[in-house]
């Protein structure tokens, strides 16, 4: 079927995992960024409209979800979530919504930057483990 013999040489098998890895990683930190899009997307949502009840909605499902993280991460954001009560809600303007709601946007950002990393992590650790092991060649390794 083919007139000559194929092989690919040793150095050029190198480069293509080294390539592989670079694209794998770049699909790893984009997927990141479209799941942060997909989570914030609500929030910037009621940030466009002038909807003073949903915009409140909005953020205390925000709130719901992500007050733990936000709460644990405080010495590094400088935010911190409390209970208020219905004057507050009366008293706050839309702007204070708005930027509360930008707020909840990095948020989203911020956990879905650590989950990444902590799956980072987690998979360098674990290539580290089976690297050690011998079973694996670093080329299969480097396609974790």
């Amino acid at each position: 079927m083919f007139d000559m013999d194929q092989k690919i040489d040793f150095q050029a098998q190198e480069n293509a995992t080294k390539m592989i890895g670079y694209v794998k990683k770049a699909a790893e930190i984009t997927h990141t960024v479209i799941m942060a899009d997909q989570k914030a997307s609500k929030a910037v949502s009621a940030i466009q409209t002038q909807d003073k009840s949903r915009k409140w909605t909005v953020l205390q499902e925000y709130l719901k979800e992500y007050s733990l993280f936000i709460n644990n991460t405080t010495f590094l954001t400088g935010v911190f979530v409390y209970q208020v009560n219905a004057e507050f809600y009366a008293e706050v303007n839309m702007q204070e919504l708005d930027r509360q709601l930008q707020i909840m946007v990095g948020i989203v950002y911020l956990k879905e930057a650590v989950r990444a990393a902590v799956s980072e992590t987690y998979k360098e650790y674990l290539k580290k483990l089976l690297r050690e092991s011998g079973i694996f060649t670093e080329a299969q390794l480097n396609l974790l």
